[in-house]
């Protein structure tokens, strides 16, 4: 068995994916990994993001089943969704989740609101994120920013999932936006401050290598792997897959970042359980 080669967070178009599910399946097995999760997002309350709806859920878990069903000899496979906070009443702890056959859930935070309720989406491509800032923040990125980790705040202390979703992604599109803001002493307040919450969580964390091949970037970042390793997070490594030829994308090289900052060990779910892996590479 290969080791190390798993991905359990990644997408298809149930939701945001360019690509059908089977196709993200057989290439997990083309690139010989021994496990693989699918992970749509939950139901967005704005557009343009697409997300599940409440009448593709049961659409979702049958296309699922049927995956299993026909490949399962050939790769572990597991199904979740990506939960995102958004407010006290939509978050992982709605019950509607604890009715569905998931294996796992992922939380993550994807979006933020200005002071007229209008949501903003703080990931994916930037020139829809510097747009979206200057129109409903008026360019106050600090805010942005803030907001973020407010989110993130709101997101440990709710619970209810299982792997906590890149940390601190707000730094590839804040970085892009003020390219100075991620050495800023507020900032790195935050990102500590935030870091430092998910230690003793019952969920892994999540070191998401998405765009790492694009943008030099993993998250957390880097610069915060000393800490991590301080911490003793329970790490697990995920390309957060959107597009079929990206399901290992990243995975080798943030391994081998991992252990150059001296994180000897990794997480990966095999026949149905949780368990610490050497990092073998």
């Amino acid at each position: 068995m290969k080791h190390n080669h798993t991905n359990y967070h990644s997408h298809c178009d149930f939701c945001d994916g360019r690509g059908k599910m089977e196709d993200f399946v057989k290439a997990a097995i083309a690139a010989g990994m021994t496990a693989y999760g699918v992970t749509s997002h939950t139901t967005f309350p704005m557009p343009p993001v697409k997300s599940l709806q409440p009448h593709t859920y049961p659409l979702y878990f049958n296309e699922f089943a049927r995956l299993k069903a026909l490949y399962g000899t050939k790769i572990e496979l597991y199904v979740g969704l990506e939960i995102d906070y958004l407010d006290s009443n939509r978050n992982p702890r709605m019950p509607f989740y604890a009715t569905l056959p998931t294996d796992y859930t992922i939380g993550g935070v994807h979006f933020v609101a200005n002071e007229q309720g209008r949501w903003m989406c703080t990931d994916g491509a930037f020139e829809r994120f510097s747009e979206n800032a200057h129109q409903l923040f008026s360019g106050d990125i600090r805010h942005i920013v803030e907001l973020f980790y407010e989110q993130s705040r709101r997101l440990v202390q709710c619970g209810h999932f299982d792997i906590h979703a890149h940390p601190d992604k707000i730094a590839l599109n804040a970085s892009q936006f003020e390219p100075t803001i991620l050495q800023e002493p507020w900032y790195e307040q935050l990102a500590y401050n935030h870091i430092r919450s998910l230690a003793g969580g019952d969920f892994l964390v999540e070191v998401n290598t998405k765009a790492l091949e694009q943008h030099g970037r993993i998250f957390p970042g880097e610069e915060w792997l000393p800490l991590v390793r301080q911490l003793g997070l329970k790490l697990v490594v995920n390309s957060d897959c959107h597009d079929v030829d990206k399901v290992e994308s990243g995975r080798y090289e943030t391994l081998q970042i991992l252990r150059q900052s001296g994180i000897k060990t990794v997480w990966e779910l095999h026949d149905g359980r949780w368990s610490e892996q050497e990092i073998r590479i």
